[in-house]
């Protein structure tokens, strides 16, 4: 295994950034409570180690280049997949997929957020990153959404899809009707096992078990 010191790593990436203290902070707008030390693996075989973490809000993968500075990977599409706490994360489009299972229909958690904007009263002012606000745009392209902590007003409402790969193609499977949607000449199959197994749409191991048995 290769091993690269961190100065390196910068080279091959941008965005430098400043954050508080990291144990003062919820980070309410990444998958893990801390940065840890995790790979890249690239396509070309080269492998990187720092203390990484996946950013909902910008749907990149942020690694900490100094103490209390942090970075996002600048070429996605030249990275094969982030290895994180034991779990894998791979580039699709313009974010990463978490890979749950490997197996004929491979099951894939994407990590989405909607965002409360200063001003705004519980219950409105929400936004979906996909849909962002012009105060989003501005929090991502001006690196505030990179930092540890979101400026003060801005609240996240972490969010999940499931989706399983087939043909090329990332198809939505938070249910039933959506996963037989996807595949069709399952569906007897697939009603089968949930009713055997009593599977539940929200429990993320339910729906690995049934992807492990079609």
């Amino acid at each position: 295994m290769r091993l690269v010191n961190k100065y390196t790593l910068v080279l091959c990436c941008f965005v430098c950034l400043r954050g508080h203290a990291q144990e003062a902070v919820a980070l309410s707008h990444y998958v893990f409570s801390t940065f840890t030390l995790g790979k890249v693996l690239q396509k070309d075989g080269k492998i990187f180690d720092a203390k990484l973490n996946y950013n909902v809000l910008s749907g990149e993968i942020i690694f900490e280049a100094a103490p209390n500075h942090y970075m996002a990977l600048a070429h996605p599409e030249q990275v094969d997949t982030v290895y994180i706490n034991n779990r894998k994360f791979l580039p699709v489009k313009d974010k990463f997929y978490e890979l749950l299972t490997l197996v004929a229909y491979p099951l894939f958690l994407e990590y989405t957020c909607t965002v409360k904007e200063p001003g705004s009263d519980l219950g409105y002012g929400m936004v979906s990153v996909t849909t962002a606000s012009p105060a989003i745009k501005a929090l991502i392209q001006g690196g505030a959404a990179y930092s540890l902590k979101l400026p003060d007003g801005f609240a996240v409402v972490p969010g999940y899809a499931y989706r399983v790969l087939i043909q090329g193609k990332y198809e939505k499977a938070n249910n039933a009707k959506q996963l037989i949607a996807a595949l069709p000449d399952k569906k007897q199959q697939i009603n089968e096992l949930i009713k055997k197994n009593h599977t539940d749409f929200a429990n993320k191991q339910d729906i690995i078990d049934l992807l492990n048995q079609l």
